[in-house]
């Protein structure tokens, strides 16, 4: 009795260490996107955008399999808090992964289809701002694998420089369009704010990933309202480290 037992808990370690595997791969996956998209934005590569669509239909894979793992774990193994914490954030997590992968589809369609970014510093900020996204990526992906709360709250913390450098460049862009601009000329720009709140608001996913690694290590949540992200951030985090 006492081998079935052990059996049984085995097998239902490996089911959650399948899911978080999974969850890791589909992470990994969506940084390798906007490697590629970062790219797109330097060159305007067709090619690399064919890459980016191509790797779309593997995220979704990745989400569905997450989301059949998960319910087939719930159903059948009534999972206690802590596990069942750990199996609901991975779910929870994909989501936020697959709507970061459809982003840089998005963005990727659309900076395609431009001839060129007309103004040099634009584009150079542009390239910016995606870079600080990356590197947010980067370290809630870590901060997931090895579950360290610390990172996670830098990732929380970096998250209004993402804000502030899309406000600068959405000054930028609203500056040029105020002169007089060609009607194509207005359309590449339109594209490209369209491409620049797109990427803040893939830096508001990526701190709900480390929303949800706090929640993993601590038990607690932490609650952000997009009009008074700082102040929340630094009463949740002080609340957190008591």
């Amino acid at each position: 009795m006492t081998d079935y037992r052990e059996h049984i808990v085995k097998s239902f370690d490996e089911e959650i260490s399948n899911v978080i595997h999974l969850t890791t791969k589909m992470a990994t996956l969506v940084e390798e996107q906007y490697k590629l998209l970062y790219h797109v934005v330097d060159t305007g590569s067709p090619s690399t955008t064919e890459d980016i669509l191509e790797n779309e239909p593997k995220l979704d894979n990745y989400d569905a399999e997450i989301r059949d793992a998960v319910i087939t774990l719930i159903t059948l193994r009534s999972p206690v808090a802590v596990d069942l914490r750990d199996i609901l954030t991975s779910l929870r997590i994909s989501t936020d992964l697959e709507r970061l992968g459809d982003y840089a589809k998005n963005i990727a369609m659309r900076v395609a289809s431009l001839e060129e970014i007309p103004e040099t510093h634009i584009k150079n900020d542009i390239l910016r701002l995606l870079n600080l996204v990356q590197v947010q990526l980067k370290k809630v992906i870590d901060a997931y694998v090895s579950k360290d709360i610390k990172k996670a709250q830098e990732v929380l913390k970096n998250d209004l420089e993402i804000d502030n450098n899309y406000n600068v460049i959405y000054e930028e862009i609203v500056d040029v369009i105020k002169g007089k601009v060609s009607k194509l000329r207005l359309l590449t720009y339109t594209k490209l704010l369209f491409a620049i709140k797109t990427l803040e608001r893939a830096g508001d996913h990526i701190g709900n990933i480390a929303e949800e690694i706090h929640f993993i290590v601590t038990g607690e949540h932490i609650d952000l309202k997009p009009d008074s992200k700082e102040n929340n951030l630094e009463d949740a985090l002080e609340d957190s480290n008591k």
